[in-house]
């Protein structure tokens, strides 16, 4: 399927694709994949970031088609992101889309982008992965509603890989930054979708079919370099069996399927486990309400008590300055000699009687 360049845009490629090394055995396959695209205008630039010997021997086949391009630059401190701003702050072609060099493009994936790009500035294709088993697995979302891209903001949540992501240059050229190196902890290319998402002006589209192949890295560390390249090999032969398409639809929706229902399995649990602590909390604050008024009546019984003893301390010592007092009237009355002693007075005898 070829497709004219829009007007007003010069005369070129209609579309740039990035293809940044990092696997010496697969980044030819990736190469080939975008030169057999039924969107012939286009241009393949392949990023050389700390290329190899062994990268540069494969890239050379790639070079005998015009449209190829391989800049080789020394390793950079990430993945080559300022190399890459470089690359689209020179390019001619309206549209651009990326690629990993483990990964591979079928054959209709550029037309079926550009015709998104007629009504968006973002889209990437249908987000789907294959699994070390073959398998395919489904990271739901979709970059048309609001609530997927504010969901892409948060770090650690993404579902758009750099593969397949395609824009217009102008919107990009428009972003406060561009492609960039991002800080620690922070994946490469979610740092640059996150500059997008940003932008509530920019319209984006979520592709509805499966049109590249998209090998998880994170699942294959431990296979060698020629089981990698097998295994693409073995996908692109059966990519061109007549009925593949309508196979691959099918295990896409399955995987669509199959990740629905572990979500709704998923949140299920959470609810539960949210409920049985909501459960535990209101036992709690029951708990909590019976002992504090426990409490609560303990203290009237305390301030009852003390009352109590404040009651018969005062009584007490009442008590005591009466006896005190009763007492001191007992005693006999004294009386001051002249020398200043105290005397007791002497009392006459009942019967008026002196003594003689």
């Amino acid at each position: 399927m070829s497709r004219s360049v829009p007007s007003g845009e010069k005369a070129g490629p209609l579309v740039t694709v990035t293809v940044t090394h990092d696997h010496a055995s697969t980044v030819d396959l990736a190469g080939w994949s975008v030169l057999g695209q039924s969107v012939r205008s286009l241009e393949l630039v392949v990023i050389g970031d700390g290329a190899t010997r062994q990268v540069r021997a494969a890239v050379v086949p790639l070079l005998s088609d015009k449209r190829v391009r391989f800049i080789d630059r020394p390793k950079t401190p990430s993945r080559a992101e300022l190399i890459r701003h470089e690359v689209l702050a020179e390019a001619t072609s309206p549209y651009v889309c990326y690629l990993g060099d483990d990964d591979i493009m079928l054959s209709d994936h550029l037309a079926a982008t550009l015709e998104r790009l007629e009504n968006v500035e973002f889209t990437h294709p249908l987000p789907v992965f294959i699994d070390r088993d073959g398998t395919l697995q489904a990271h739901l979302t979709d970059l048309a509603d609001p609530r997927c891209r504010l969901w892409h903001m948060h770090p650690g949540r993404n579902a758009v890989s750099l593969t397949g992501v395609a824009h217009r240059l102008d919107a990009y050229l428009r972003l406060p930054h561009g492609w960039r190196e991002p800080p620690p902890g922070c994946w490469s290319d979610h740092y640059m979708w996150q500059q997008w998402f940003a932008n509530a002006e920019v319209r984006y589209a979520t592709g509805s079919r499966l049109t590249v192949l998209k090998f998880q890295a994170a699942v294959r560390t431990d296979m060698t370099a020629s089981q990698r390249r097998a295994e693409i090999l073995a996908w692109r032969a059966r990519s061109q069996q007549p009925d593949f398409n309508v196979w691959l639809a099918d295990q896409a929706a399955d995987a669509i399927r199959r990740a629905a229902i572990d979500l709704r399995l998923a949140i299920d649990a959470q609810a539960d486990h949210f409920a049985r602590e909501r459960d535990q909390l209101v036992e709690l604050c029951q708990q909590l309400r019976t002992a504090e008024q426990n409490a609560t009546e303990q203290a009237a019984e305390a301030n009852a008590l003390i009352r109590t003893i404040q009651a018969t301390r005062t009584w007490r010592t009442a008590t005591r300055m009466w006896r005190v007092r009763d007492r001191l009237l007992r005693l006999p009355l004294m009386r001051w000699s002249p020398t200043g002693e105290p005397q007791r007075r002497r009392h006459s005898r009942r019967d008026g009687s002196r003594r003689s």
